[in-house]
Parts: structure tokens; sequence; C-alpha cells
């Protein structure tokens, strides 16, 4: 006897931006967003629906940004192969591949993957930490992303900052939101780490060294978001199956600032 596997209804294009408007996403926006597709229910066509929907509530001057970082070309310490042998770690690091940033996908999911290749995107050329970004103001968001500290002063975290973007965490959880690590990266007892990576020169591939803000996004950043849900300046809805919150960067980034200050 074969088991059926119920999807339970069907999630379109036009119920995803009823919902995100409703939420309070408006045309015009500068919306950072973070998601997961499984959260969504089942979308009837999948990433690129999701993509089209927020798009097509944001407008043509809506600007739509999204994360999409790459650990696969880091230190295997530290990335996705940080399981490998000890003594293959020197050959591993040797044939790690070079960001490519026209090719080199994202690790981050089908919905920022697919944004990453939408016509029109841009990207920062991080190796690591790049971000895509589409619309009127894309250009000066991926322009200039410090090696170091990639995710801080200067970099196109800052400056969707100072920009007064908004955040929608879509099925995920703070862990998830790097406004965050760029709130941690404005206090001096920031926990740091160093990242590595290969970028070309004209004498070909070279291994760089820098510091960055600590990958540690479960010890302090759920307990932040939990305390500023608790201010009641984000709105909390639904979008499609799954829960999502809006918020302004602005508010979330200095709200961390002060956590980060008194804790760390």
């Amino acid at each position: 006897m074969t088991r059926e596997t119920t999807k339970g209804p069907s999630i379109t294009e036009q119920r995803l931006r009823s919902d995100l408007e409703g939420l309070g996403v408006k045309e015009g926006d500068m919306l950072v967003v973070h998601s997961s597709l499984s959260s969504l229910g089942w979308v009837l066509g999948g990433a690129p629906t999701v993509v089209r929907a927020v798009l097509g509530a944001l407008g043509s001057t809506g600007t739509l940004v999204m994360p999409a970082a790459t650990p696969q070309c880091g230190e295997p310490t530290m990335g996705p192969d940080r399981s490998a042998d000890e003594s293959h770690l020197g050959e591993v690091r040797d044939h790690l591949p070079v960001f490519d940033p026209q090719t080199t996908p994202t690790s981050l999911g089908a919905i920022p993957e697919t944004f990453r290749t939408w016509p029109g995107t841009l990207r920062s050329h991080h190796p690591l930490e790049s971000i895509c970004a589409r619309g009127p103001i894309a250009q000066r968001i991926v322009r200039d992303h410090p090696l170091a500290f990639s995710e801080g002063p200067g970099s196109p975290f800052d400056k969707l900052y100072q920009s007064g973007a908004r955040v929608l965490l879509l099925g995920v959880g703070f862990n998830r939101c790097t406004a965050l690590h760029f709130a941690e990266s404005l206090v001096a007892r920031r926990r740091t780490m160093k990242i590595g990576f290969h970028v070309m020169e004209p004498g070909g591939r070279t291994w760089v060294e820098v510091a960055n803000v600590a990958d540690d996004n479960d010890t302090h950043f759920p307990v932040v978001g939990d305390r500023y849900l608790e201010q009641g300046e984000a709105v909390v809805g639904s979008v499609g199956s799954a829960q999502a919150i809006l918020f302004s960067m602005t508010s979330l980034v200095d709200f961390a600032r002060d956590y980060f200050d008194k804790v760390l």
C-alpha cells in the first residue's frame, strides 16, 4: 500500500504578494530578505515565485537585497569542510575554489540562489560574505566591500543601515540576521576570528587571511531577537505558511549594539 504525502494548500505568487503587502512591505522599500523556502509551504513554481512576489511588492522603485555567502570558498576549518581530516587540510586549502561573483553559488538556500542569477541582480565581490542587490540603489550597496570585517563599518551592511533599510525574516530566526553581525562589529569588545580565502592577483591565486566578526550566531542572536520583539517595534505575521518578521534595520542595530556593549 502506498502512503500518500499531503502537501497542503498551494501557495501562489498572488497569495505571497498579498501577504507581503499585508505585513507592511511597501513599494519603494529597501528590503533585506533572509528566507527559508520550505517554511513557506507548497509554493507553486518554487523559489522564482517567491522572488517575483517580493519584487512585485517592492515595485520598480524598490531595492531588494539578499546575502549570498560562500563559505565553501573559505578556510576549511571554518566552512562546510571543517570536518576534513587534519592531515588533508593543506591539500583542501590549496584546492579551494576562487570566488567568482558570476558563477559561485551561495550556500544560503534556494531563494537567495535564485535571486543571485535573476536578471538585473548585482553582487559584491567579497569572497565569503558577498551580497546581492537589485533596484535603483543596488550599485551603491554592492560597491566597495572590504575584505576585513566584511559585515562591519564601510561594508554593504553599513550602507544599508545608513540608508534606512528594512529587514524581512521569512521563515527564519534572528540567528540568520546579518544585521546583528554588523551591530556587534560596532562595539569595542566584539568577538572576532580570522578568515582565509584565495583571491586572484596578476601573479595568480593568493591566500589571504583577515580579521572578521565571529560566526557564533546562536549564543546571543536569539536572545537579542526575543528582547527586541518585546519592544514592539517589529511587525510579526504570516507569509504563506511561514512566520514573517519585518522591522527597521536601524532600529534593530541600535538595540543590539546597546546589548552587545553591555554583555560582551
